[in-house]
């Protein structure tokens, strides 16, 4: 699931946040929380992916 991750999906990470996925890298996802803050979260803390 985590390797098939592309931009636009909606993902949940460990920690709560619901993000949404604008580029996946080799061991980290870089991940959009709103409109100004974007930031880059490794593969390992993702819960799941979230149908929206």
């Amino acid at each position: 699931m985590i390797a098939a991750l592309a931009k636009g999906d909606k993902i949940i990470t460990n920690g709560g946040l619901i993000c949404e996925v604008i580029k996946p890298e080799e061991d980290f996802i870089k991940v959009k929380l709103n409109d100004d803050v974007i930031v880059r979260i490794s593969r390992d803390f993702i819960a799941k992916k979230i149908e929206a």
